[in-house]
């Protein structure tokens, strides 16, 4: 790094993880993949390119898979990236001693060889058309020698990597994270010389983030939704459509959530638009399904609901609502919890409806409050009941990370102390749904798959499985009067290796 070059700053809160056995939120992302590159990447249209790896293919049948990689990347302490590292890193995320939460994303793979230095064979248990895609997920990253065995605190901190940006030192926890360019990555080099990111309270982190980006202290932020208006007007606003969603999850594994009826009765008694118009300035789309009109023809348009009213339980309806309230045993005064995060810009439309749901149901609607850590020690536990505040953020362009990490009976997976340890944290279990996603990973023509996922996803809405709200969108603004070059990644993140500095003229 010289002296001149520009550094980008910006604010995160806490990450789970920044060493790829375990990053798993956007803000452990944004960090990994600044320092990781895997086999695959992204382009800007969102189509699939090499990075690590220069080639790959599948047999006939998506079961065995083979990438040949580059033989001139190295990690940034100078050791050469090889399949080795790559079978390294795999096997340090499966250790049983990690327990990671993002071990599902491997779930599928049977075996992973390195036939040589170049060449990665990897063998699944079951089909899997898509599996290139999801090696976009940093547990798949490989991982240098020095790294050790998952649980490596001094590893943990300070991971090394092979991708644009390396650690400038330790992760200072609750202060900040701090990157310099890596001069030895393979790819083009980032203009940015440093990335300088601050840790901020997650009680009002989005609020600080926001100020101290008008303050001038910051090139980029998250914006909180009572100022999306504000905002919009900002040279530097950028909006983006997303693969996620916002939802509510039912714990459907005991009362009062355990009924389908009490699913419904919640469902139909949010009144979606009206939170969107108050509370996000109309600038979100109300969701009728789990899988967003991102996922082109695997998402089923509203107006396909219309034939079969029952089959759609997301359209505000009190009265509706009310006879299935009745029904499911939960009339006025009954007692419900709800659960959510503070510190994201979530306190007010949470608040708005609950008192929707006690206005129409009548429902004692009992509020959880606690910061982002304390909600996912609350959803997996086995003592969770009624629902809880929840958002995903796909990691890799298929239906696949939207469905099978959130819904199949495989991804629950309690302990012996009723803990879940996979994402499916309202423990939802139906065999027909998991019959549809294994249709639609074995799937060749694009068409069928899509319509696996398709019914795959109406088979969860109909059980309401999830309770969707809206669907992901991303607003964020930059120091435009600064720097240009900077775009949303896929992942809700800026892209470090494109930004620049704006030139003046005097």
């Amino acid at each position: 790094m010289h002296a001149n070059d520009p550094v980008f700053r910006m604010g995160i809160t806490e990450p789970t993880a920044i060493d790829p056995y375990k990053a798993q939120e956007g803000e452990g992302i944004l960090v990994c993949k600044a320092l990781f590159t895997g086999l695959l990447a992204l382009d800007e249209d969102g189509g699939l390119i090499p990075a690590t790896a220069r080639s790959w293919e599948s047999d006939p049948t998506a079961t065995t898979w083979t990438f040949t990689l580059r033989a001139d990347t190295v990690f940034s302490n100078g050791e050469p990236v090889t399949a080795h590292s790559f079978v390294r890193g795999w096997a340090r995320a499966l250790d049983p001693e990690a327990n990671t939460e993002t071990a599902y994303h491997l779930a599928g793979v049977r075996s992973f060889t390195a036939v040589d230095d170049t060449t990665l064979v990897v063998e699944l248990s079951e089909p899997d058309v898509q599996f290139d895609l999801k090696t976009l997920q940093p547990i798949f990253s490989p991982v240098p020698a020095c790294a050790g065995p998952a649980l490596n605190p001094e590893y943990n901190d300070r991971p090394i990597g092979n991708g644009p940006f390396k650690m400038a030192g330790p992760w200072e926890h609750g202060v900040g994270i701090r990157l310099e360019r890596n001069d030895l990555w393979a790819g083009p080099a980032p203009e940015a010389g440093a990335v300088h990111i601050d840790i901020l309270d997650p009680v009002t982190g989005l609020d600080d983030e926001y100020e101290r980006f008008l303050a001038g202290t910051y090139d980029y932020a998250r914006i909180p939704p009572a100022r999306t208006a504000e905002a919009a007007a900002h040279d530097g606003f950028l909006e983006q459509e997303g693969a996620g969603l916002f939802y509510l999850i039912p714990f459907c594994h005991q009362a009062p959530m355990d009924s389908l009826d009490a699913r419904r009765a919640l469902s139909s008694a949010i009144d979606r638009q009206a939170l969107i118009d108050t509370y996000f300035q109309g600038r979100r789309s109300a969701a009728h399904s789990l899988l967003s009109p991102w996922f082109g023809k695997a998402h089923t348009p509203r107006a396909e609901l219309a034939a079969d009213p029952d089959t759609d339980w997301t359209a505000y309806d009190p009265e509706r609502a009310r006879a299935a309230a009745l029904r499911a045993g939960l009339g006025p005064g009954s007692g419900v919890e709800f659960a959510y995060n503070t510190g994201a810009g979530h306190d007010d439309w949470v608040r708005a409806l609950a008192r929707g749901l006690e206005e129409v149901l009548g429902w004692q609607v009992e509020l959880l409050r606690t910061d982002a850590r304390g909600l996912v020690d609350h959803r997996t536990s086995i003592a969770a009941a009624g629902f809880c505040r929840a958002g995903w953020a796909c990691d890799y362009p298929t239906p696949d990370n939207m469905l099978f990490p959130l819904l199949h009976s495989s991804c629950t997976a309690p302990d012996a102390e009723g803990t879940a340890h996979g994402d499916n944290e309202g423990r939802y279990v139906n065999p027909d749904f998991d019959a549809l996603v294994a249709r639609a990973r074995a799937s060749t023509d694009p068409a069928e798959r899509a319509d696996a996922w398709r019914r795959a996803d109406r088979t969860a809405m109909a059980d309401l499985a999830l309770i969707p709200l809206w669907y992901r969108t991303d607003q964020r603004v930059h120091a435009a009067d600064r720097i240009t070059g900077l775009r949303i990644d896929f992942d809700g993140n800026p892209t470090l290796t494109t930004v620049k500095a704006r030139k003046t003229t005097r």
